[in-house]
């Protein structure tokens, strides 16, 4: 009988083992946080940054976001066609060299608009691949934070993108070019990413140019319609026509990413959080997507990463949204 009732403690004791250890993992913060993911595995690398927990959420949008818009969970075009040859590696920057938009690596400073950088990255490359080199626009990231409205909700709070709002949004109205803080187009990005900037506040839809900018706000617009797709066709989009935009759930590990190919595995979750695939590979004998983030060059593998493949890590394959450019409106 005590043999049975010791069993049985012991039962309970190591059943409730793990949901502390999982307490723990998930609570880690800091250098703490830094110095268990990088003993826990070995698939890619951290470094302590010391930032507070409000800049990392700043730079992240609000986690509704990652996930369908309740009102349009129905994609109106899903693209499920997969080629019968896909090679092991892909690089959209290799494939088309002339387009100098898809090695571009863009920063959003403290605002959570990384929705708006995916969907003008993504836009910016298709324009040009689709002319062969010949328009080479940078779409502006500001002049949807700023006047998408209904379709996009909070500008730095974050949008449903990943829906295909934005790329509705392009159908019915079109973006503007704009380039980097006090950069050129339209509408370049008002937002500082150096110490000391002001803290990002969304700002009133402008619909005209910057004083210095000679083309019409009007005239300048460039527009797309959207796609949604499957897994297994996401990396056919990709070779077909240019780099895709995806959303994830960003945890404070994902934040001091350094090199290697991500998993999460420690840290509390931020939020939600829109980049570019641009292609993909294998490292040390696991897959992932290649990656362009919008923090900077000096984040990450000089603003690129990697993050497994085939798994859906943290909803990265839920969610991918491409825009396809019209020739005849270019």
């Amino acid at each position: 009988m005590k043999a049975f009732v010791f069993a049985a403690l012991l039962a309970v004791t190591l059943a409730f083992v793990p949901i502390d250890h999982q307490s723990f993992v998930k609570n880690l913060t800091g250098k703490a946080l830094v110095d268990y993911v990088n003993s826990a595995q070995s698939l890619f690398i951290t470094e302590h940054v010391d930032v507070s927990e409000e800049f990392m959420k700043s730079r992240v949008m609000n986690i509704k976001y990652a996930s369908p818009p309740p009102s349009d969970k129905i994609r109106a075009t899903e693209v499920n066609t997969v080629l019968a040859i896909i090679p092991e590696t892909f690089d959209a920057r290799i494939k088309w060299p002339k387009c100098k938009s898809i090695k571009l690596i863009r920063n959003q400073a403290n605002c959570g608009s990384c929705w708006a950088f995916g969907a003008g990255e993504v836009i910016s490359d298709r324009i040009c691949i689709a002319t062969k080199g010949a328009r080479q626009p940078i779409i502006s990231p500001m002049d949807m934070v700023d006047c998408c409205g209904e379709y996009c909700d909070y500008g730095c709070d974050g949008g449903y993108s990943i829906q295909a709002l934005t790329i509705r949004w392009w159908v019915s109205d079109g973006v503007v070019t704009g380039g980097d803080y006090q950069g050129d187009g339209c509408k370049p990005y008002q937002f500082c990413n150096s110490a000391g900037c002001p803290d990002a506040v969304t700002p009133e839809c402008a619909l005209s140019c910057q004083s210095k900018y000679n083309t019409e706000y009007a005239k300048d617009k460039n527009f797309a319609y959207y796609v949604g797709m499957t897994v297994g066709a996401i990396q056919t989009e990709i070779m077909t026509n240019g780099p895709v935009e995806a959303s994830f759930k960003v945890y404070e590990d994902f934040y001091k990413y350094k090199s290697g190919v991500y998993k999460y595995t420690a840290g509390k979750m931020l939020g939600g959080h829109a980049i570019k695939i641009i292609g993909w590979g294998t490292e040390n004998g696991t897959a992932y997507w290649l990656i362009a983030n919008s923090w900077g060059t000096k984040w990450g593998e000089n603003g690129f990463f990697k993050i497994r493949r085939g798994v859906n890590e943290c909803g990265i394959e839920r969610n991918v949204v491409a825009g396809k450019a019209k020739l005849d409106t270019l």
